[in-house]
């Protein structure tokens, strides 16, 4: 079991958003305004881990109500809570970013946001698979940094404060951070013809001086600044054309 399949709350924040009981998420209005000016109404979109379905509301508000929407996740829970948030818009999937469960060029644009920085390293594997399954697109919003860093958080468990068990992590999360030139030589690598364009994200640039902390992710935005720990978050969407 994987540390998002355990943690139940985390898919019911994603659930309150795509019912409307909570607000909108700044990332959803950012990939809005990336999405708007490549999507046309008979485009069909793939979102790799789309959580609660949370971005789907986004969607069908601020792009075209009548979007063709496909979400997949490897998380179980939070599939059945996107079926439950909508019962007759969408199609949700179980699904993982590393076997996505499509045919070649089934989607005109793909997309995976907030889920690169999650995956072990090396990620290369995951992005030949959002290539494959794209005809046009594939856009991404992830973390990046001046240099590579494999950040790895260590959790304990239920039965132990210990997160060690002889010698082994008990369960952990990854919050990696990779460089533009990085990006740009595995989609090079991936293949030579594809368009690789990295714009930053400036969801939080408008945000006041207070703290302003959501409970629900554990991160906290001071001065236009997004932090997770310790960890300055540097967000930005890589736009990938074929």
């Amino acid at each position: 079991m994987s540390f998002w399949d355990s943690d139940s709350e985390y898919g019911k924040y994603f659930y309150k958003i795509a019912v409307g009981e909570l607000p909108e998420m700044e990332c959803s209005k950012a990939i809005c305004k990336v999405l708007n000016p490549i999507y046309d109404h008979d485009k069909k979109i793939l979102d790799v881990a789309c959580g609660g379905g949370h971005y789907l509301k986004s969607f069908l508000e601020r792009i075209d109500p009548n979007i063709d929407y496909t979400g997949i996740d490897a998380t179980k829970h939070y599939i059945e809570l996107a079926r439950k948030a909508f019962p007759e818009r969408g199609k949700f999937k179980l699904g993982n970013i590393f076997n996505i469960p499509f045919s070649d060029q089934t989607f005109d644009i793909v997309m995976a946001n907030n889920v690169l920085l999650h995956l072990p390293p090396n990620p290369i594997e995951a992005l030949q698979e959002l290539v494959r399954v794209s005809k046009e697109y594939i856009i991404i919003r992830t973390t990046f940094g001046e240099r590579n860093y494999v950040i790895q958080e260590v959790r304990g468990s239920s039965e132990s404060e210990n997160p060690y068990v002889e010698d082994k992590p008990r369960s952990s999360n990854y919050f990696n951070l990779y460089t533009k030139d990085y990006f740009r030589r595995v989609f090079s690598e991936i293949s030579p013809s594809l368009k690789v364009k990295i714009i930053k994200d400036e969801s939080f640039k408008n945000f006041d001086t207070r703290d302003q902390t959501n409970n629900n992710t554990g991160t906290k935005t001071v001065n236009g600044v997004q932090y997770s720990g310790n960890i300055i978050l540097d967000w930005r969407f890589i736009i990938i054309s074929k």
